[in-house]
């Protein structure tokens, strides 16, 4: 069940709606899906799902993602996997101070694994969130060398911002 998919749209431009604006065929079940639609939008498409929240950013936009992802990372409200450097022999290994009994002699999966991996790079991306002062006297927040990256952070801060609005 999905309520929303946010994406940036100048990212991906206005492909990315107009592709999902066509019913859809799933090969394996043979099922069909209506069309996804912006839900900013009034549309005219039959059966259409208004699910794509779109991110247009600018500086506003990007001060609301920076500001709805500080609280929530304060408040406890979103929560991060730890760090993969605790999983060992492709177990995850105990913290002394877990109670928690869980088996850790069960291997994990390489989805579960891929889970503590992805978390660790999002965990650099945001430490390489910079804010710098453009010359109009707006403060932008980007990496701090152009060989960075921050998608990862991008993603949870759009879907935040869009929590936040809820």
């Amino acid at each position: 069940n999905v309520d929303k998919i946010v994406f940036d749209h100048r990212g991906l431009g206005d492909a990315f709606p107009q592709f999902l604006s066509q019913p859809w065929t799933d090969p394996e079940t043979n099922k069909e899906y209506p069309p996804l639609v912006i839900d900013t939008e009034i549309s005219s498409i039959r059966n259409a799902l208004p699910l794509l929240r779109p991110v247009i950013a600018n500086i506003s936009v990007n001060q609301q993602m920076v500001s709805a992802t500080t609280i929530a990372l304060e408040q406890g409200s979103v929560e991060l996997p730890i760090s993969s450097r605790m999983i060992l022999d492709n177990r995850l290994m105990k913290r002394e101070d877990d109670d928690e009994q869980e088996d850790a002699s069960r291997k994990l999966t390489m989805e579960e694994k891929a889970i503590f991996v992805e978390v660790d790079a999002l965990q650099v991306e945001m430490g390489n969130i910079v804010s710098k002062e453009t010359s109009s006297g707006a403060v932008i927040y980007d990496v701090a060398k152009s060989t960075q990256h921050k998608d990862r952070y991008s993603s949870i801060a759009m879907g935040l911002r869009y929590i936040a609005e809820l």
